[in-house]
Formats: C-alpha cells, structure tokens, sequence
C-alpha cells in the first residue's frame, strides 16, 4: 500500500448481520484505517459524509449499495480527490445504478451480467468480483472444522421459503421428505399466504427447524448436518454469479451440494471441493450417494473449507479490489 490508506466505508454496517461489518474487518486486516457508517441509518447522511470527507480526508470512498445517495455527492468526493469505488453485492438491476455507477472511478459487481450491462453503457472501470467469508464473525479460528456429536438432520437449508422468489427451495423440501430424506430448514416462518398453500400441504412447514441462524449458530448447523443443499432466490441469471452462501457453508466445514452456476467452477473443482446438482433427479442422486459415504463427504467438505480459508476470506477479496485499483495506475 501507498499513500493515503484511510477509507470512509459508506454502507450498510449498522445492525449485527450486515455484511458490510466483514468488508470493513477485511480492510484492517489489510492495514486500512476505516471509518464505517451506514446511511441508511442516518436522514441527513449527505451532509454529514461530506463532514467526515472534509475533517478527515480519507483516500478511498467504498460505497456499499447507495441507494440513497445522490451521484453529485460522490462527484463531489472525487473533487476532494478521493477515489471512489461502488461495490453492489446484488443479482438485481435497478434503474437507479446505471447513473450512480457511472459517477464512480471503479465498480465491483458479484453478478457478470451487470458487468457486461454497465461496460456496454460507458461505465469504465468495472469488473466481477464475488464476496466472501470472515471466519472470525462465525467462529472459525484455523483450518479446521469441528463436528458435535451426532447429526442434527441428514440435510439442511438455511433461509427463507414460498412465495414470491423462494419457490424453488419449498419444492426442493418436498421432494426431499417425499424421498424419505431428514430435511430441516432454518429461517423465517413460512408466511400464512395462499399462494404458499401448497406448500404447507407439502409439509414444507413441518421442516421447519423453529428458527433462525447467524453467524456462529449458522456455523453450528452448518458443522453438523450431513448434507447442506443450495438453492438461492428464484431470479434469473445467465452469467456468472455466486451466491455468498457458498463460501459460508464451504467455510464452516460443510459439505456443500447446490444447483449449478455458471460462477461455481470458476471458485471451487466440484466433485472435490463442492458438489453440483442440475435436476431433481441428480439431486436425489446424490443426497443418497454422499449420505451413504461419509468418508467422501467428509473429504470434500475439508477441501471446501481449506479453498474458502485460503482464497476467500473478505481479507483477500478486498485485497483483489485495491489491488486492481493501484493497477491501473489510476488513484
């Protein structure tokens, strides 16, 4: 690092689940002074990060999301010569972001197709770069991961079920409990609607392990269920994309079995450090397959965790990040 190595962090930070709280730790780790707030905590947030710009003269401007945030005011950050970086950890486009985007010097996107779509509308610093994990806030001291006793479920999910995106995860638990395999799932209540009937005619509910998990408790489930199936939000996505559960699960010593992405291979060598699934069919496959060899299981899961801890952590995706930017000889 040279220079100016103070950064503002202007993103979501303020409640314990955010995952601005990791990138900010992974700055530090990296020797950056940071100092974090949340705008979306704050009515007048413009004046006041124009302040904290002013008073403190950070180097770097990394703004999380920003919906909020007018683009005069990271043109104005840009005047004060600070460099400014728009990170969106989001599969969605909305029409604010085009404009937002372009204000900045560079833009990280975790999704290809946004990528693609910002470059071709004259956004010129911009490249795909996914999250990653911060073994410190799930407890995870080294490389290895420690299991409690028996198994709590055959195979897991973590999230929210039914209607409206989250179709595809309920009829993946029915089919599961149809198929006689222990399925638990941690997250909201499925919602008394309608339109989630069927669901709970599936006995999606009756999966339900009662509550929600984070951080540790995540970890704990994560450590001690035999299979954890992925399955992210029912939006469409044709490039490459990686849902940070991934490197959640993987990091925490789970064995992994998700839907393939076009973004896994580009992270992990399926078969030996996750596992893939692109149909029903597959899937029961191989549920059946790795719940009954657990050596294989278990081989692939400590492969996982080794890839995450030693290429993913939120210490070396900022990394990547600054290190782009002082490659392009551009600060």
């Amino acid at each position: 690092m040279e220079g100016n190595t103070r950064v503002l962090f202007c993103g979501p930070i303020d409640q314990p689940l955010n995952s601005g709280r990791y990138m900010i730790a992974g700055m530090q780790q990296l020797g950056y002074e940071v100092i974090g707030y949340d705008y979306r905590s704050h009515a007048s947030c413009e004046q006041e990060l124009m302040e904290i710009v002013e008073s403190r003269k950070p180097g770097y401007v990394l703004t999380l999301k920003g919906e909020k945030l007018p683009a005069r005011l990271i043109e104005h950050f840009r005047q004060k010569g600070c460099t400014t970086i728009l990170w969106l950890t989001t599969s969605v486009l909305e029409d604010w972001m085009l404009p937002f985007a372009k204000v900045h010097d560079f833009v990280v996107t975790n999704t290809e197709d946004i990528k693609i779509f910002f470059r071709r509308n004259g956004v010129k610093n911009t490249r795909w770069i996914h999250q990653g994990f911060a073994p410190e806030f799930f407890g995870i001291p080294g490389q290895e991961s420690v299991r409690k006793g028996s198994p709590c479920a055959e195979a897991a999910m973590i999230g929210s079920m039914g209607y409206p995106i989250y179709k595809k995860r309920s009829e993946l638990v029915m089919l599961l409990r149809k198929k006689q395999v222990d399925i638990k799932w941690w997250g909201p209540r499925l919602s008394r609607q309608w339109k989630n009937l069927s669901y709970f005619c599936g006995g999606v509910h009756r999966a339900w392990a009662g509550r929600e998990v984070y951080m540790k408790e995540f970890c704990d489930v994560v450590r001690n269920v035999k299979i954890f199936i992925g399955e992210d939000a029912d939006i469409p996505i044709s490039g490459l994309y990686l849902s940070n559960r991934i490197f959640a699960v993987a990091g925490c010593g789970g064995f992994y079995l998700g839907r393939k992405t076009p973004g896994i291979e580009t992270a992990f060598e399926i078969g030996r450090e996750v596992e893939v699934f692109e149909s029903d069919d597959e899937l029961i496959e191989k549920v059946r397959f790795y719940l009954e060899h657990e050596e294989a299981r278990e081989r692939i899961a400590s492969a996982g965790q080794k890839k995450v801890l030693s290429h993913y952590t939120y210490r070396q995706q900022m990394a990547k990040i600054f290190d782009w930017i002082q490659e392009t000889g551009q600060e």
